[in-house]
C-alpha cells in the first residue's frame, strides 16, 4: 500500500524468503511484533527450528526502540543492514531474523551486507504492508436478553457470562469506539456498559483482509 507522511507501517503477517549466495543459504524471516519479548521469541523460534545454522542474525524496531545482532558475523555486516532495510521502508512493530547456513566461501564485508540486507528486502517485497492505527481494548457488559445482538455487533471476540449477563472483550479502532458505544446503547436500550482496558495498535480495518 502507498504510505503518506505520518504513517506507521508494519507487515500484516509472518513471511519468509530464502536466497543462496556463493553456496550459503540465507533464510529471512520477517514478522509483526508488539513487544521486545515477541521479537526475541521470534529469534528463539528461529534457533530452535534451525539449530545447525551457522548464524541467526536479527533486528527489530518498536517505535524508538531499535536493536540488532550480528550473531558472530563481522560487526555491522548483518543486523544493522537488516534494520536499515526496515527503516527505509518506514516499518515499525517489525522484527527480522536471517538464518545463515555457511556454504564454504567467505563473502567479505560488502557481500555479507548485501546478502543479509537483500534477504530481508526480498522477504518484505513479498509481504503485505499495513498501516498501524490506535486501538482500544474494551470490556462490554450487557443483559442476557441482548447477548446475541451484542455479539453480532462486536463480531468474534473473547466472551463469557457472569451472574449479570454477557461479558465480552474486544479490540476496536480508537476512531470507532464512540460509534460502537452508541450502537450498543441502542441495541440494549441503555443496558450495556463499556469499560476501557488498554490502548494499543493494530492494522487499520481496511487493511486487515489483505
Amino acid at each position: 500500500m502507498p504510505s503518506v507522511a505520518g504513517d506507521r507501517l508494519t507487515v500484516a503477517r509472518a513471511v519468509q524468503h530464502e536466497d543462496v549466495v556463493e553456496g550459503s543459504r540465507f533464510i529471512a524471516w520477517v514478522e509483526p511484533v508488539s513487544s521486545a519479548q515477541e521479537a526475541l521469541e521470534l529469534v528463539s523460534k528461529a534457533r530452535s527450528q534451525h539449530p545447525d545454522a551457522t548464524h541467526h542474525c536479527w533486528a527489530y524496531r518498536l517505535g524508538e526502540e531499535m536493536r540488532f545482532s550480528d550473531d558472530g558475523e563481522p560487526g555491522g555486516t548483518a543486523g544493522r543492514p537488516m534494520l536499515e532495510v526496515m527503516l527505509k521502508r518506514g516499518l515499525d512493530g517489525c522484527a527480522a531474523v536471517v538464518i545463515r547456513y555457511f556454504g564454504g566461501k567467505k563473502l567479505g564485508a560488502g557481500g555479507l551486507v548485501r546478502a543479509y540486507g537483500g534477504a530481508v528486502a526480498r522477504a518484505l517485497a513479498a509481504a503485505d504492508i499495513v498501516r498501524l492505527v490506535p486501538y482500544h481494548r474494551l470490556r462490554v457488559r450487557a443483559p442476557f436478553a441482548t447477548a446475541s445482538a451484542v455479539l453480532r455487533e462486536v463480531g468474534a471476540a473473547d466472551s463469557g457470562f457472569d451472574e449479570d449477563g454477557l461479558v465480552v472483550e474486544v479490540s476496536v479502532p480508537a476512531a470507532e469506539v464512540e460509534g460502537l458505544a452508541a450502537r450498543l446503547a441502542d441495541l440494549t436500550k441503555g443496558g450495556a456498559t463499556v469499560e476501557f482496558l488498554a490502548v494499543g495498535e493494530g492494522p487499520a480495518p481496511e487493511d486487515q483482509a489483505t
